[in-house]
């Protein structure tokens, strides 16, 4: 018996050991921080931050400049970039478990390791490489510097690193993750999203509006061109906007925002022009239900008749256990002629986008199309540099010194047959249906200097973006281009009621307009208020919160008495964007009545009282609601949780850009939080967050003489 108990022991001892190995995450070589000081030494910028922290950077080259940007937002955001950088390897689940497995899968699926490895040289100027090689080293000397900071087996970071998060994260923004998900019933649905939130909710599109307001000298009271970029984002996180100022002496000067892990401003002012993003969905993504050989264990599919082999490969990641181990796994890949294939419990469905790395051009110019925005000294050269795609999506509105005025919607749009249903699912088996290459940017909805002389972009159909006499022309523009004709969202319903009947637009009243926080009385939410109020009701309390509702004029002012009722129903019944049918309207008003009763025992609190900006030691009262020009997206069940609702996405980073008619140029911004992103320590922490309550800005300077006026600091990179 002792034997035979000593053998099991030794078997067992023998079994640890083995799955101690297997699980063990394997260590990547040691990085030597020699080598990122010796390829640090190679650039020299200056990082100047203003009284409230803004880092101004100012470099030779571009190069330079980019490295100095890099570090000081490693400084002020280390831990968020490191984040996209696990992403961008496809390691995500390595360090945070399973929840973060399916993007993995995904990354290996959509090849995106391999594309970046393949296209690198043919698709990647060498202007941009540099750029993405200097904010590398950056991020590579703070690891160095900071070391306790830094997730094991991180370092190298690469400018492939950098390339493949433009790669890897870009198609979601046209809602890609949207579209996978469909795919799937609701028990095997995965969180496919990289857009990683730091609210605990599920609610993507809430995230993802945006305006944007452009006014030419014909139609300001004072002969002044301005724009307004008012972008809507998580107010942390990997998609918070983070401001900084870039110059280099090779042409580059731009104060704008740009996310974590990316190396120069996706959007911004220069001395001469200036451009903001907001998001659009156009169709750029086409699904194909496959006719396999085998549901289970498909080899083949069917494609104009004939049985075609699959590509195969293997996904291979890691995923979290506890403490050094991770288990190793391994999922099959499937590629069809028309991309990458999913294998869901509905079926086998191919993938084509624009963006996948197998098409041309692939998804890595991003990085060389902003940087060529970021340059361009006037319109032509701004046009120009769309003519790439490298941005895949995204409305853009655009103004200049010289009083030019356009907006385009901007679409890598695939060139596909008329006829077919696009935005269904396609049969599989017709090639015909697998579309190769793309339009070009003449074909898509666009107006340039318009005689009506103003402009604005609220993530609606871009049929209604300024006076109708100016208006683009929905019969012009093909059907394949699955443009959003009919989504009016409430912003874009009181931008036109605003600005078209202002014949001529002052400065303060574009600020006001832009700061508007009323719904429209044909908006979803008061068509909501309508339908409860005229809904019959017994109960006395209810009876109480219609006649409350009743005499709500729409507005959400943080003094506003009928806000808080009207909101939180609002976006408990029909979603955060007020677009899905999510609840019974009724059931929710009455357990936003119970909430409310039994935080501030009424009814009709004010708003400014529930809706509220809590960062640190500041807890301050907001104006603005969801889809209000003043975008506030606060919990809607945090009044029941918390006992207020905290804002955690909507207006965040804004720029206000004015040229006089001399060409004079005043540049005005606002953060939601501050330029210290995660240090609670920093006074940047929340230094911004009243003055943006307060709905005012801050001048930004443009020049060296006018940010020495205003420095606080004054420092090389790593020498802080």
């Amino acid at each position: 018996m002792k034997i035979w108990l000593k053998s099991v022991s030794a078997v067992t001892i023998l079994g640890l050991l083995g799955a101690a190995i297997y699980l063990w995450t394997p260590s990547a070589p040691r990085y030597d921080p020699d080598e990122a000081r010796a390829a640090a030494s190679a650039y020299e910028a200056r990082i100047i931050r203003d009284g409230y922290g803004v880092p101004h950077v100012f470099g030779k080259r571009d190069a330079d400049t980019s490295f100095g940007f890099g570090y000081a937002h490693a400084e002020d955001d280390w831990a968020t970039i490191q984040d996209t950088i696990i992403a961008a390897r496809g390691m995500s689940a390595e360090y945070k478990g399973k929840s973060a497995a399916p993007p993995d899968y995904l990354y290996d699926l959509f090849k995106v390791r391999e594309s970046v490895a393949e296209n690198y040289d043919a698709q990647v100027s060498p202007d941009a490489k540099a750029i993405a090689r200097a904010y590398a080293a950056a991020m590579n000397l703070y690891a160095v510097n900071n070391p306790d900071e830094v997730l094991p087996n991180l370092l190298p970071v690469t400018e492939q690193d950098v390339l493949a998060g433009f790669a890897w994260a870009t198609p979601f923004f046209y809602r890609l993750d949207g579209y996978l998900e469909e795919l799937f019933t609701a028990e095997d649905r995965p969180n496919v999203s990289p857009w990683g939130q730091t609210s605990a909710l599920d609610i993507p599109d809430a995230v993802r509006g945006s305006n944007a307001f452009a006014v030419a000298p014909s139609r300001s009271t004072d002969g002044h061109t301005r724009l307004i970029a008012n972008s809507h984002q998580p107010m942390t996180g990997p998609y918070a906007w983070y401001e900084a100022h870039l110059v280099s002496e090779e042409g580059m000067n731009t104060l704008g925002g740009t996310f974590p892990g990316v190396p120069i401003m996706a959007q911004g002012a220069t001395p001469n022009l200036a451009w903001t993003h907001t998001v659009n969905r156009p169709d750029l993504i086409d699904i194909y239900a496959l006719e396999v050989d085998d549901l289970k264990k498909p080899n083949q599919y069917k494609l104009d008749g004939e049985w075609i082999d699959f590509e195969r490969s293997k996904s291979k990641f890691r995923v979290k256990l506890a403490g050094p181990f991770s288990l190793p796994v391994k999922r099959d890949i499937l590629w069809s002629k028309h991309g990458p294939v999913l294998s869901t419990p509905t079926g086998h469905y191919a993938i084509r986008f624009a963006g996948l790395g197998a098409l041309e051009p692939g998804g890595l110019g991003a990085l060389d199309q902003w940087l060529a925005m970021n340059k361009a000294t006037n319109m032509a050269e701004w046009r120009a540099a769309l003519e790439s795609q490298g941005v895949l999506s995204f409305n853009i509105v655009y103004a200049d010194r010289d009083g030019n005025i356009g907006a385009v919607y901007n679409a890598r749009m695939p060139r596909r047959i008329e006829g077919p249903e696009w935005e269904e699912i396609l049969p599989g088996d017709r090639s015909e249906l697998i579309w190769n290459d793309f339009r070009p940017v003449s074909d898509l909805p666009q107006i340039w200097n318009p005689p009506c002389g103003w402009l604005f972009s609220a993530n609606a159909t871009p049929f209604q973006i300024t006076d109708s006499a100016c208006d683009n022309n929905r019969s012009d523009f093909s059907e394949t281009f699955g443009i959003e004709v009919d989504r009016i969202t409430n912003r874009s319903r009181r931008a036109l009621a605003l600005l078209s009947p202002d014949e001529a637009i002052s400065r303060d009243e574009l600020l006001a307009y832009r700061a508007d926080t009323k719904y429209d009385p044909q908006s979803d939410l008061m068509k909501l208020v309508v339908q409860l109020v005229t809904t019959k009701t017994e109960d006395e309390t209810l009876k109480q919160a219609q006649e409350i509702l009743r005499n709500w004029d729409g507005d959400t002012r943080k003094d506003s008495r009928g806000a808080a009722l009207a909101v939180i129903t609002g976006t408990r019944a029909l979603g955060y964007e007020y677009m899905e049918e999510e609840r019974d309207p009724m059931e929710a008003l009455s357990e936003t009545a119970s909430d409310l009763m039994t935080r501030f025992g009424r009814l009709d609190p004010e708003w400014g009282e529930v809706n509220r900006l809590i960062r640190g030691d500041v807890n301050i009262p907001l104006s603005g609601a969801p889809d209000v020009l003043r975008a506030i997206y606060a919990d809607r069940d945090g009044v029941a949780k918390d006992g207020v609702m905290n804002v955690f996405a909507g207006d965040t980073h804004i720029i206000v850009v004015d040229w006089s008619p001399d060409g004079a140029q005043a540049v005005d911004s606002i953060h939601n939080y501050g330029s210290a992103t995660l240090d609670e320590t920093s006074p940047h922490y929340n230094d911004q967050a009243e003055l943006f309550a307060d709905g005012g800005y801050k001048p930004i300077a443009m020049t060296l003489e006018e940010v020495l006026e205003v420095a606080t600091e004054d420092y090389a990179p790593g020498a802080r």
